[in-house]
């Protein structure tokens, strides 16, 4: 992020002021001329506070990432999605990030604590595939974003999983994909699909606290956020 000046900045009007020919101005003159100045800064649409709202708004993203971010942090951004193999396979590039466009918000209403968030092991190659990881003491979260179909999806682990339809968009519920322990909903997007899994840690075992049992909610409260256009 660029540093920002230490003074106030106020771009010239769009017409030259005209020179003046007088040069002997006096002390008040001068005075006067300053106050204008400052009272033109003043009414400038852009103020210091509106600078760094914008400045926070819109984060650097690495080229060729097709993705407006929400979150700004950048150990959250996404790489980008340019290199040989991700152009070998003509697959479409990934837009939907969730660990930038997910906000605190909506974790925190799935009991998850929004500082745990950090960036899995993205893949770009062939397939490509985001992935983001949140943490609470009974369960972990993992969301994958990928330009892998759901009829892939499904054709993987087939026979295991069940169809859904979540907001109105097709899905897809697949418990012990990979563990005994988790459970995943897989929703449809233009590139691909948005994957949601619930891994229930050792203590949300001793609790009895079942993979399956939120995931359906789960993914009603996420998928506003994957975007109509997505």
């Amino acid at each position: 992020m660029p540093t920002r000046p230490t003074l106030p900045h106020c771009a010239p009007p769009p017409r030259r002021c005209p020179m003046t020919r007088n040069k002997h101005l006096t002390r008040a003159a001068v005075v006067v001329g300053v106050a204008a100045m400052l009272a033109a800064c003043g009414n400038d649409t852009t103020s210091p506070q509106n600078s760094t709202q914008s400045s926070t708004a819109s984060p650097a993203v690495a080229p060729g990432t097709p993705t407006q971010s929400t979150l700004t942090a950048s150990r959250l951004q996404p790489p980008s999605q340019d290199n040989k193999y991700s152009r070998a396979d003509g697959r479409p590039k990934v837009t939907f990030d969730p660990c930038t466009w997910i906000p605190d918000s909506a974790v925190s209403q799935l009991g998850f604590d929004p500082s745990t968030r950090h960036r899995g092991h993205d893949v770009v190659a062939e397939q490509t595939f985001l992935t983001c990881y949140l943490d609470s003491r009974d369960e972990g979260l993992q969301l994958d974003s990928g330009n892998v179909t759901l009829d892939e999806v499904k054709h993987k682990y087939a026979g295991r999983t069940q169809d859904l339809s979540v907001n109105g968009r097709p899905a897809v519920l697949t418990p012990n994909k990979s563990g005994s322990q988790d459970c995943s909903v897989d929703l449809q997007t233009k590139a691909g699909y948005f994957g949601i899994t619930f891994i229930v840690t050792t203590n949300g075992d001793l609790k009895g606290i079942k993979p399956c049992d939120r995931i359906v909610e789960a993914a009603k409260t996420l998928e506003p956020f994957v975007g109509k256009d997505n």
